[in-house]
């Protein structure tokens, strides 16, 4: 309390000594325990310590005062950001000192951009906080320019870490990434290979990690750079440019190399290599045409690694920060776009790993006694993820084998899948690689970071990646009563058996809060059970819309039979459906016997029925039952009309890495569109004028143009006046 009344003291040098005091003070309390903490945050807000050195910052003038009375401050405001995520409001929200600290920022003071970086990357765990820096785009500019070579390592370093907090989220990334792609990735790539500055290539490294997560043009731009000769130089020591021809070990030494002499640098090599994998179709890898001989030395080089993996998971002689990396990497590749990666890793596996069934019974054994609670007290999560990784990379690669046939193999992994579920068993990437514990230990708020895509319990979305692949290739045999199909894998008979068990189990964890990857992995498996879609209280709401009276839009079919649906959820949902506006506006309207207008469409002849209730059904609810039968008309109506995420679960295929999880959403519907289907205008009480987006309106007052069925189906009170004669005009 004492120091902290002191930031104000006009004596300068007495101000400089209190925020270092302060300072120290602070950062040796930076884990001491919350109690702690709430008090040192009560004595900096009696003393007005977080104003005095905002106002210090703003009032900074390098005429009247010295440098270090800038430094000291920022440091000092850094660290308070830092422990305290409520101060961060008071900076990112102040216009006057966000414009100050950017023009420190882009002053050529070494001492002052590390600072303002620290400061920056501090204020960042804010969500908030990171916008207003990403939009600022000179900032993004001088940020990508001091990632550059040009400047000294240690400015260079701390840019790369306020770049990894920035691209925790995918809109981070393309605010980021978008405008600066090519001199943050030249910065990039030029700090990796700076074998000679261990912590600038690590820095490098993880932010190259980070950044390759999500999907977008930046691929291309890293390997135009030459990324695979940079992951290369980084496993053999060599500091070789890239541009220089060289000669490529070889591959049995490399391994040789790589497994003897594992440093902390190799795990990143190989989650980049996944990522790029996994991300990269033909158009990204056409830049390097003619120069795969690297890329088939690292591909061969991380196969082998996880052969070895493979190998050891039914042991205790996994090695988690070598093999596990390694494993993800080549499960990345198994799924990857790209015809050459998939296949020079595919030829290598399958040239090396025993793939008889006596080996795959030995796996399945030690994961069944992991998952026996009369032999073991506990389970052992680690070994069950490295022999779902494992069983996971031995499926995709041959997935016909006798021990698929078994029904304990499906009910081992039905018994993990809940365990999990019931967090039984949980495992997180971050428990089991040293590499990744490089989060920023400063508490994030007002949090847009999404959840990595595979989840915290990477045991449930391998142990789901297993499934889903073991039951798609048993050919359409019933899993249950063994009953030859023609295109389910569960026959009506038994899909009871699996509703009140696994299926049920799997419904529900759809509703809770899991990953992307897990809810799509449970969508795709259960679509082979016939159940297609992600079941959402919103849709379940809409399923009474079906057959509502509230019909405005009449669909005809060849076979003389016509269906019922809403122009507001169709547009909103699926517009592919509906004809132009402009001719649903001038010849497809109509008018019934009771005076209410409706619109007449007239469907293709080659669209069936049947298959056009399912899509309507899975429009309105975003879930639908797809028999064997009529699978096909269905998926190919939902390619017509561009219903990807019903397509590719009636595809079953597997479901893309990092690819987004569908949401159910009718916002779309109250958008301004070049023809409104709103059919009620809420008008609110007020004296305030307010210009109308719809074109065809000419209200003033504050409104808003809606639709009765939306409305009517989400609330009881609303539907009751609609029906009730409610007053409209």
């Amino acid at each position: 309390m004492s120091l902290s009344c002191l930031l104000s003291a006009d004596q300068l040098p007495v101000a400089v000594s209190s925020a270092r005091a302060i300072n120290c003070i602070l950062n040796t309390l930076a884990t001491a325990r919350g109690s702690i903490h709430a008090e040192i945050l009560e004595a900096l807000e009696k003393s007005n310590a977080i104003s005095s050195v905002i106002s210090a910052l703003q009032n900074y003038s390098h005429d009247i005062h010295p440098l270090n009375y800038l430094t000291e401050m920022m440091s000092l405001l850094r660290i308070i950001l830092w422990i305290w995520p409520s101060s961060r409001y008071h900076v990112w929200s102040n216009s006057n000192l966000m414009g100050k600290l950017a023009q420190y920022c882009l002053c050529s003071e070494i001492s002052i951009d590390v600072k303002v970086l620290e400061l920056y990357a501090a204020l960042a765990l804010c969500g908030y906080g990171a916008m207003v820096l990403l939009k600022n785009e000179e900032l993004m500019a001088k940020i990508g320019e001091l990632i550059g070579k040009s400047h000294p390592c240690v400015v260079r370093i701390e840019a790369l870490k306020l770049c990894q907090i920035l691209l925790r989220s995918s809109k981070g990334c393309n605010l980021l990434m978008a405008p600066h792609c090519q001199p943050i990735i030249e910065g990039m790539i030029n700090a990796m290979s700076r074998g000679d500055e261990r912590l600038l290539m690590t820095e490098g490294c993880r932010t190259a990690f980070l950044v390759l997560r999500y999907a977008g043009n930046h691929h291309r731009f890293f390997w135009s750079n030459a990324i695979d000769d940079i992951l290369y130089n980084i496993l053999t020591g060599s500091c070789i440019s890239s541009h220089k021809a060289h000669q490529i070990m070889c591959h049995d030494k490399l391994y040789n190399m790589v497994s003897k002499n594992f440093t902390d640098i190799h795990p990143y090599v190989w989650d980049i290599l996944g990522n790029l994998a996994v991300h990269c179709n033909n158009e990204y890898l056409s830049v390097r045409k003619g120069q795969d001989c690297v890329l088939q030395a690292l591909i061969y080089c991380v196969c082998s690694l996880a052969t070895d993996a493979i190998q050891k998971s039914s042991t205790m002689k996994l090695s988690k920060d070598v093999h596990e990396p390694a494993l993800r990497a080549v499960l990345m590749m198994l799924q990857s776009p790209n015809g050459y990666i998939l296949s020079e890793a595919s030829s290598q596996l399958l040239q090396v790993l025993p793939l008889g069934d006596d080996y795959l019974n030995i796996l399945f054994t030690s994961l069944e006694s992991n998952t026996t609670r009369s032999i073991t007290t506990s389970f052992d999560s680690v070994k069950i993820m490295s022999n779902l990784m494992s069983l996971a990379g031995l499926v995709m690669l041959k997935p016909s084998h006798n021990i698929l046939n078994k029904s304990s193999v499906i009910d081992v992994l039905s018994t993990i899948i809940k365990e999990c579920l019931h967090n039984n068993i949980h495992i997180t990437r971050l428990k089991l690689d040293s590499h990744l514990q490089f989060c920023f230990d400063g508490a994030s708020c007002c949090s847009l970071v999404e959840e990595e895509w595979e989840g915290e319990n990477i045991a449930l979305f391998y142990g789901l990646m297993v499934l889903f692949n073991l039951l798609k290739s048993i050919n359409f045999v019933c899993v249950h009563c063994k009953r030859n199909l023609d295109m389910e894998i569960v026959c009506h008979g038994c899909r009871d058996y699996f509703t009140e068990g696994l299926i049920s189990v799997l419904q529900n964890a759809l509703r809770q809060n899991i990953s992307p990857g897990a809810k799509l992995y449970i969508s795709h498996i259960m679509s082979l059970f016939g159940l297609c879609g992600f079941p959402n209280k919103l849709g379940g709401k809409m399923r009474r819309a079906l057959d509502d009276e509230l019909a405005d839009l009449e669909l005809l079919l060849s076979d003389g039979i016509s269906l019922n649906a809403h122009t507001a959820i169709i547009s909103a949902r699926c517009p592919k459906l509906l004809p132009s506006a402009k001719s649903l506006g001038n010849d497809g309207k109509t008018t019934d016997e009771w005076g209410r207008s409706f619109y007449r469409v007239r469907m293709s002849d080659r669209v069936d029925s049947n298959a056009l209730k399912k899509v309507l059904e899975y429009v309105y609810t975003g879930f639908v039952m797809v028999d064997g039968d009529i699978v096909k008309p269905v998926r190919t109506l939902a390619k017509y009309c561009h219903l990807k995420s019903l397509q590719k679960i009636l595809q079953k295929d597997q479901p893309r890495w990092n690819s987004d999880c569908p949401r159910y959403d009718l916002t779309a519907a109250l958008e301004p569109a070049e023809y409104s289907f709103s059919d009620i205008i809420l008008e609110a009480r007020s004296n305030e004028e307010m210009k109308c987006c719809h074109s065809s309106c000419q209200l003033s007052t504050q409104h808003v143009h809606s639709h009765k069925i939306v409305l009517g189906m989400n609330c009881d009170y609303l539907r009751a006046l609609f029906n009730s004669g409610m007053h409209e005009r």
